[in-house]
């Protein structure tokens, strides 16, 4: 914040802690509402297509692991899995991409 602080040698090292750690969570907190504000769900393959051609970011979709069908995603899409989180989100019970039962919530993306 460009903030000048003006402390004692004998404070300097919780201060520069302090401090630090304050930078940390400001750059941390930024980075986390980019990445939410990011990220959208689709539930259906069109609107799979059309949040991957309007907008950058992330989209979390339901998969049923099968290699044909992220194959097909990036054919159909551009858009690979990126992260298969370990807190399990439940957006729908059928894969985006072939309407099996869906095993898996992936966030989705392009790489750039």
């Amino acid at each position: 914040n460009r903030e000048k602080t003006f402390v004692s040698l004998e404070e300097l090292e919780v201060k520069v802690a302090e401090l630090l750690q304050a930078v940390r969570d400001g750059m941390y907190q930024r980075a986390l509402e980019n990445r939410e504000r990011r990220t959208f769900v689709a539930r259906t393959l069109d609107e799979m297509v059309k949040v991957s051609n309007e907008h950058s970011g992330f989209i979390k979709a339901m998969w049923c692991g099968s290699q044909e069908c992220e194959d097909a995603l990036k054919e159909e899409c551009g858009v690979t899995s990126r992260c298969m989180p370990f807190e399990q989100e439940h957006i729908s019970d059928t894969c985006i991409c072939c309407g099996k039962p869906a095993k898996k919530m992936v966030y989705w993306g392009k790489a750039y």
